[in-house]
């Protein structure tokens, strides 16, 4: 059984009425749903076969980006222009057309999931100051696929 810490959060007021919808006790709706969450984004990158360049190419296409659940869809877009304009195909040596139409195929949920691996990725300082396939591998979870 892990251990709760309690701490304050602040959230938007449209948000906080979906988690009030869910039950009066906040902090356990919360928990819970975030639980559920992480558990889909798992899954959903089992399903995900990148390989571990093209998962860093885009772990490095999404540097800085904001993505959100109603521009995930886009992420090959993002991916795309992140190649054409900064030539991350050949620093990566990843089939760039490829990926786009690999990422094309890819549902809401598999596209959010791989953001938010890259999202880990980056606001991780233990990341920051080694290979970054380490930290990709760690993140995406490439040593668990299939």
């Amino acid at each position: 059984m892990s251990t709760t810490k309690k701490f304050h959060v602040s959230m938007a007021e449209d948000v906080l009425k979906l988690v009030e919808e869910r039950g009066e006790a906040r902090s356990t709706v919360i928990t819970r749903d975030l639980e559920r969450l992480y558990t889909l984004y798992r899954r959903a990158l089992r399903r995900v076969d990148l390989s571990l360049d093209e998962a860093c190419l885009i772990t490095d296409a999404l540097n800085s980006s904001f993505m959100t659940a109603d521009t995930a869809h886009l992420l090959w877009a993002s991916i795309e222009d992140a190649m054409k304009y900064e030539g991350l195909q050949e620093k990566w040596e990843v089939d760039g057309k490829a990926l786009v139409e690999k990422l094309r195929s890819l549902n809401e949920i598999q596209s959010m999931a791989i953001i938010d691996a890259a999202e880990k990725f980056w606001n991780n300082e233990k990341y920051r100051d080694q290979d970054m396939k380490i930290g990709v591998t760690e993140c995406f979870g490439i040593d668990s696929q299939p």
